[in-house]
């Protein structure tokens, strides 16, 4: 397996891409479930409340994991980049 800068780059602007495009894509869901849960009242209501303030700790969990992800491997490149400086000075490079 060759690990490059440009491939780990690519991969950690993909990730927080993806993240983005889930995020906004569940942000406009959840616009939409709103507007219909709006006109619900009662123990229906409180009920979907209730749950969905689980669903939208996970969906942030989610999309905060993701965001770590791409930022964990911009700092895989700096790192690889650090190595290879302190591998080519060895031999004087």
């Amino acid at each position: 397996m060759e690990i490059t800068y440009a491939g780990v780059t690519e991969a950690a602007n993909q990730v927080k891409s993806s993240a983005d495009a889930i995020h906004s894509q569940l942000e406009s869901l959840d616009a939409r479930v709103k507007d219909v849960v709006s006109h619900w009242d009662g123990e229906t209501r409180e009920a979907f409340h209730a749950r969905h303030q689980g669903w939208d700790a996970n969906v942030k969990d989610m999309h905060q994991t993701l965001l770590t992800i791409a930022s964990k491997l911009h700092e895989a490149v700096s790192g690889y980049s650090a190595n290879d400086r302190r591998q080519a000075g060895r031999f004087g490079g």
